[in-house]
């Protein structure tokens, strides 16, 4: 690492009250060894099991911590969103709340980051059970095949440049995944420079998955299909219909 960088970490919680005291205490940790100027963003998705008050606690007394609370539950795109749009500062680093990565191992991104705008973590290993392992190969194997984006995985841990999220309309709805694979496409067709590290991913200690429902599944694949649309294909018939108007 070369300067330090502000930071924010982000953290997206669902019903997490049994795993968020520790991760949000790792990650002051991990920030504070960082930069002197960084901020704890911890997001809310109207959790009913304490959460949100256990996040409350946290930031009491402790102006570094910032706490968003959605009134009912977004789902994904919807708590990433809320991330991307209440940070402040030059980094944003997404952590998940189930302490699968550990905020220790932002330093792997953060050396990265002078050399690109975007760094993508990609799991040294899978601990997931099978159902979920499969689901997560297929959908990746999908997205690079309809969007062209030669990364090896997008859904663990990301360390934006706040530059990147700030010129990005994002348009995924609350309810589906689709939020990462926008972000990453927009920018990578921008010309954004990305990075990938390998990370460690640990096995949930607490706590029950949220992402591999069939619901939540099959809307991430509708809205997948009219990305793919809106970006790839209907921006083809643009282009081609103004070249032939000229």
């Amino acid at each position: 690492m070369k300067r330090a960088h502000s930071i924010t970490v982000a953290i997206p919680a669902y019903n997490e009250a049994d795993s968020i005291l520790a991760v949000a205490s790792e990650a002051l940790t991990a920030a504070s060894s960082y930069t002197k100027d960084y901020e704890l963003l911890l997001v809310d998705d109207g959790s009913e099991d304490g959460t949100g008050n256990i996040m409350d606690t946290i930031a009491k007394g402790n102006s570094r911590v910032v706490v968003a609370h959605h009134a009912h539950n977004l789902g994904f795109s919807g708590a990433i969103k809320t991330c991307y749009k209440r940070s402040t500062k030059e980094l944003i680093f997404l952590l998940p709340a189930d302490g699968q990565v550990h905020a220790s191992d932002m330093t792997i991104f953060l050396n990265k980051i002078d050399d690109a705008d975007v760094v993508v973590g990609y799991r040294i290993q899978n601990p997931e059970p099978l159902f979920r392992q499969i689901n997560s190969r297929v959908f990746h194997m999908l997205y690079r095949t309809l969007f062209g984006v030669r990364l090896r995985e997008i859904s663990t841990s990301i360390l934006w440049r706040k530059s990147v999220i700030d010129s990005i309309n994002i348009t995924a709805i609350p309810g589906s995944a689709l939020i990462e694979p926008e972000v990453i496409y927009k920018a990578w067709n921008k010309g954004f420079r990305f990075a990938e590290v390998a990370i460690p991913y640990y096995p949930r200690v607490t706590g029950s998955p949220k992402g591999a429902n069939v619901r939540m599944i099959l809307v991430t694949l509708q809205e997948l299909l009219r990305l793919w649309w809106e970006v790839r294909i209907k921006n083809r018939f643009r282009i081609k219909n103004v070249r032939f108007k000229i």
